[in-house]
C-alpha cells in the first residue's frame, strides 16, 4: 500500500489550520491521551475501509485552530460531556479534508466519526482489530495540544 508521507500530512494540516503541524512517525502505537476518535473512510473502487484513530484532544485542536479558538477554549469544550456543535462541525470538516491522506492511489470518502469502536461498520471494525498496514505518528501543533494519530488499513 502506498502511504502518504509524514511531510505531506504535515503540509496538508498546516495549510488547513494555519498553524505549523508536525507528524513524527513512530515504530509502534502511542499510548492514548484520553478518549479516542475513529474516523472511517471508504476507499474507492475497492470498497474497503481505512481508519484514522486519534486522540480526541488532537483532533479537537485541529478543529479549534481552524475556527481560531484559543487552546484553552478547545480544552474546555473537549472536557464537556457532549462535544460542542461548532467544534464537532469543524472536526467533521477537518476529517473530510483528511480523506486526501488516507490513500495515495485511490479515492477516500469520509464516512463518519465515532467515539466508540463498537459503532463502526463491521468491515471497519475488522480493519481496526486486525490491520494489515498501520502507520503511527506523534503529532504536534504550534500552540495547541498534540497527540497520537494512527492510520490503519486492511490488506
Amino acid at each position: 500500500m502506498a502511504e502518504p508521507s509524514s511531510a505531506s500530512m504535515a503540509t496538508l494540516f498546516t495549510e488547513l489550520v494555519g498553524r505549523r503541524v508536525n507528524f513524527s512517525e513512530q515504530l509502534h502505537a502511542l499510548s492514548p491521551l484520553g478518549q479516542q476518535i475513529y474516523c472511517v473512510y471508504l476507499i474507492k473502487p475497492m470498497d474497503s475501509y481505512r481508519i484514522i484513530k486519534a486522540d480526541l484532544s488532537l483532533l479537537s485542536s485541529f478543529a479549534g485552530a481552524l475556527l481560531g479558538l484559543s487552546p484553552a477554549i478547545v480544552k474546555e469544550r473537549v472536557t464537556e460531556e457532549t462535544l460542542d456543535e461548532t467544534l464537532r462541525d469543524a472536526l467533521n470538516e477537518v476529517m473530510n479534508i483528511a480523506s486526501r491522506i488516507v490513500t495515495v492511489e485511490h479515492r477516500g470518502v469520509f464516512k463518519g466519526m465515532f467515539g466508540d469502536s463498537a459503532q463502526l461498520p463491521p468491515d471497519a471494525r475488522n480493519t481496526l482489530r486486525d490491520p494489515c498496514y498501520s502507520s503511527y505518528f506523534k503529532v504536534s501543533i504550534d500552540g495547541y495540544e498534540g497527540g497520537a494519530f494512527s492510520l490503519l488499513a486492511p490488506f
